[in-house]
């Protein structure tokens, strides 16, 4: 839901931070006093059209920042928001900020992070609707009637749905799976060929797992074998077997010896006699070690070449098939599968066309059944709305699920549309189609009542859903609008105390005069101001009469049941 609207630098606005509750809110204010510049502003968080004359005189850039809390949104918006990479933290905020620049330039951002104006329309579809405005309008969406129409049908047509979805989607694989099997046979001759030679190939080299690891390591001590036995030769003779001059070992060993003389004169004399000789006999040791590893490097340079064209073919197959031995093999697995499946593709496809007719008998058997639900969900939809409809003062109305068949496709067989006729005589158009801002408004109102409990979107607001009402039916719909804020955070600007009453919060826009200049501000109402204002609703002024009459509505809203 909405919990706070902050505007700075946008038409007469200098700034304005509004923080909005759950329930049902209504804002008021004299005519033109900028309530539907506040429309014009949410409109531009939800992704519309910015005009840089929006921004007020004087200054660079006009911001709109709007934030909602998601902790309670459906699974697909959280995804949506992952998807796009916008991250929402402990506190399940989502700020929702758009700039807008004195040279047409704007700029969308999602806590944070900047995205395309495409992306934020996307985002805000499943967070808020607003119905007076066309382009903001959800159900207007011819495309999403179906989707719509399920949903009021409850379990029944989405266990239908999501049967035959299934079906449809094996439809779907099966049709790839013909495509890739449905091959002349000179291709899968030429694919034979082809596999069975990259078979071959891989199958002749005689690769085994950690091969190539054992080929490096020798070729490593083959290119510097003559260097390993040079150095391994000359420290055997310098340290053990000497020449013109003693070795180190015969060295060490007479100074071992002359320290061993002196050892009983002191006891450190004596550690260090002991150690001294340990070093000789490890030193020793090494020596005959060295010697025995020296006898054994044998450098030959047939070997490195043998190992160095083993490595090449290797990286060779590795260029072609994988980026180690093992992956080669698994390759080389996988190919033998698809040779196995192309040798008996023939057979193989004959079966598949078999499965995929089937496939689509059922998928049909379960379209059929779910057309004829929806149908039966449509004369209820259909005589529900009017029902309502009329409550709102539009009693010559028509409303109709259209349907049309045609090919199987991903929804069913069912092309469907609402429409609609407001005046008795004229006919049924698209909702779209649908001129009158108020009138729009209302129908949208008719099916918000209907989808209370199911529709998805958090936050409504609803903008001149009062035009050419009032009495009776200005209350019927401010009681409906109480009742989907039960389900619903709803936001309604308007003109009529009867909805203005029926509200849990309350907010003045009104338009003030600063010496040479004019501003916007938005006030919430405490009670005896709200009274005022349902008094200067009522009658255009404030008097003794207005006011006990705003006492009797705001205490008759507090005990109505608000209608379904």
């Amino acid at each position: 839901m909405l919990i706070e609207l902050d505007i700075r630098d946008f038409a007469l606005i200098d700034h304005v931070a509004v923080a909005f509750n759950k329930g049902f809110t209504v804002l008021t204010g004299e005519t033109g006093a900028g309530k539907s510049i506040i429309i014009d502003a949410v409109g531009l968080c939800l992704g519309g059209r910015g005009d840089r004359e929006l921004v007020k005189s004087g200054r660079d850039k006009a911001r709109i920042q709007a934030v909602f809390d998601v902790a309670e949104c459906e699974e697909e918006v959280l995804t949506l928001l992952e998807e796009y990479g916008v991250d929402i933290d402990d506190d399940h905020q989502l700020v929702v900020s758009r700039d807008l620049y004195q040279n047409g330039r704007s700029i969308c951002r999602l806590n944070g992070l900047t995205v395309t104006q495409q992306i934020l329309k996307r985002v805000m579809s499943r967070l808020m609707d607003i119905h007076g405005q066309h382009e903001h309008q959800s159900l207007l969406d011819q495309s999403r009637h179906c989707k719509i129409l399920d949903v009021y049908g409850g379990k029944k047509l989405e266990t239908l749905y999501e049967n035959y979805k299934d079906r449809y989607e094996n439809i779907l694989s099966l049709r790839k799976e013909l495509e890739r099997l449905g091959t002349s046979d000179q291709e899968r001759a030429r694919q034979l060929d082809f596999l069975q030679a990259q078979i071959e190939e891989i199958d002749e080299a005689g690769l085994s797992a950690g091969e190539e690891e054992t080929l490096k390591e020798r070729n490593e001590f083959l290119r510097h074998g003559q260097q390993i036995f040079q150095t391994l030769g000359a420290f055997h003779e310098g340290v053990y077997e000497g020449g013109e001059y003693p070795s180190s070992l015969d060295l060490l060993s007479m100074h071992v010896k002359e320290m061993f003389s002196l050892a009983h004169l002191s006891k450190p004399l004596e550690d260090f006699s002991q150690r001294a000789e340990e070093i000789r006999i490890n030193l020793e040791e090494l020596c005959r070690d060295v010697r025995s590893y020296h006898d054994q490097v044998d450098f030959m340079p047939e070997e490195l070449e043998t190992i160095q064209q083993r490595l090449e073919q290797i990286n060779h197959l590795k260029r072609k098939y994988g980026s180690s031995i093992e992956e080669i093999l698994d390759f080389r697995e996988s190919l033998q599968n698809e040779l196995d499946e192309l040798n008996n593709s023939a057979e193989k496809y004959e079966q598949t066309i078999k499965e995929l007719e089937a496939e689509k008998n059922a998928a049909m058997e379960l379209a059929e059944k779910l057309s004829k639900t929806r149908m039966e969900t449509a004369r209820k939809l259909q005589k529900e709305m009017v029902d309502i409809l009329k409550t709102l003062n539009m009693g010559k109305v028509t409303f109709s699920v259209d349907r049309q068949p045609t090919e199987m496709k991903a929804s069913g067989i069912d092309e469907i549309s609402f429409l609609i006729s407001t005046n008795q005589g004229e006919p049924l158009k698209p909702l779209s189609k649908i001129a009158s801002g108020g009138e729009m408004s209302r129908i949208m109102l008719a099916f918000k009542t209907l989808f209370a409990r199911i529709d998805s979107i958090p936050t409504l607001i609803f903008d001149e859903i009062d035009a050419g009402i009032s009495g009776r039916t200005a209350q019927v719909v401010g009681e409906k609008l109480s009742y989907v804020s039960q389900n619903h955070q709803v936001i309604c600007i308007t003109h009529l105390p009867q909805i203005a009453a029926m509200a849990k919060n309350h907010f003045q826009i009104e338009k003030k005069a600063i010496g040479k200049k004019t501003k916007v501000q938005v006030n919430i109402l405490e009670e005896e101001e709200r009274l005022h204002e349902l008094g200067r609703l009522l009658d255009g002024k404030v008097t003794d009469i207005t006011l006990q009459h705003a006492r009797e509505m705001l205490k008759a809203s507090e005990s109505a049941n608000p209608l379904a």
